[in-house]
């Protein structure tokens, strides 16, 4: 089909988001992180915070289609912000709490992203 055929590109948008798996790569992202456990802010921080944007973003859109519920997105919000919080600590990185977000955030994965 054509690039400018009509339709053609959401079809290809959403195969290329069930591909991508936005939820799986937050994950293992936040994995990395909990397993070098950083000193300071590095990349696995920010590459772990853009993943979960990522996800938010898909859960967004998800929303907007009526497939994913406004709890989900609650849900990730609060991940979002205990990763922040470990990215940007004021003291100590909260590596209890970054761990328990990693539980929360694989309970959402398995409910939107199922293997």
């Amino acid at each position: 089909m054509p690039a400018d055929a009509p339709g053609g590109a959401a079809p290809d948008r959403d195969a290329d988001r069930r591909v991508e798996r936005p939820g799986r790569k937050a994950l293992a992202a936040l994995d990395r992180v909990l397993s070098q456990r950083p000193r300071k802010d590095d990349h696995a921080f920010s590459r772990a915070t853009m993943c979960l944007a990522a996800f938010r973003d898909a859960l967004i859109d998800g929303h907007r289609r009526q497939v994913c519920t406004r709890e989900r997105l609650v849900h990730l919000n609060g991940v979002i912000s205990v990763v922040l919080a470990g990215h940007f600590p004021l003291g100590d990185v909260p590596w209890d709490e970054i761990d328990r977000a990693r539980g929360w955030l694989s309970d959402l994965v398995e409910a939107v992203e199922p293997e």
